[in-house]
């Protein structure tokens, strides 16, 4: 009888490792993730109302930046979260145009639809080593430093678009595949604050 109660006490075991093991594998669909990038906003124009002393930004400020950025991995195409960034506004081929820098805050959003075909058939997230990338993102712009208008806040809109690598299944294949969503990625996009429309381009890191 102790013989019986032993290979039912290992089955049951076997059974809730072996459960336990398979549902690791597939590891949770919505995941804490950090972004980090680094990118360069290039003048394109500025927009609005100038001033009694012009515009915030009136001589052709380009906008060198670094943002860090939090939030979640939902469903491995998704990420929603919030970020803060510097910027430092400058122009290298005007020798009267001021350096001023600058902060920002926003809401950030990006889809990456990681599909094998079109349509979503074949999903296969896990083979996956390129990716398309689109996202937008809202928040507020404070310029520091500017002699006339001192600091002045103007709303951010950005939308973007780029592409993933997902180094991690490249360089490790089928192995580890709870860090399948790790990347690097490169995008372009338009974005308006302090007055000013940017080309801003922007590598960075998800993990």
């Amino acid at each position: 009888m102790k013989k019986i109660n032993v290979l039912i006490f290992a089955a049951l075991l076997g059974i809730s490792m072996s459960a336990t093991a398979q549902f690791s594998q597939l590891g949770p669909k919505n995941e804490f993730m950090l972004k980090v990038e680094a990118g360069y906003g290039l003048f394109m124009g500025n927009h609005g109302e100038a001033g009694y002393n012009g515009y915030y930004l009136s001589k052709f400020h380009h906008a060198a930046n670094l943002n860090v950025m939090a939030g979640m991995n939902i469903s491995q195409d998704w990420f929603v979260g919030g970020g803060v960034g510097f910027n430092y506004y400058h122009n290298l081929q005007q020798g009267l145009a001021e350096p001023y820098p600058g902060f920002n805050f926003f809401a950030d959003f990006d889809f990456r639809p990681i599909w094998q075909s079109v349509m979503g058939l074949d999903y296969q997230p896990t083979s996956i080593k390129w990716a398309p990338l689109v996202g937008l993102r809202a928040g507020g712009s404070i310029l520091m430093g500017d002699p006339y208008y001192g600091t002045t806040f103007t709303p951010l809109l950005e939308m973007y678009a780029g592409a993933n690598w997902y180094y991690w299944y490249a360089l490790f294949g089928m192995r580890n595949m709870e860090r399948n969503w790790h990347s690097f990625y490169a995008t372009i996009g338009v974005a308006y604050m302090q007055q000013t429309i940017f080309f801003p381009i922007r590598v960075g890191w998800r993990w």
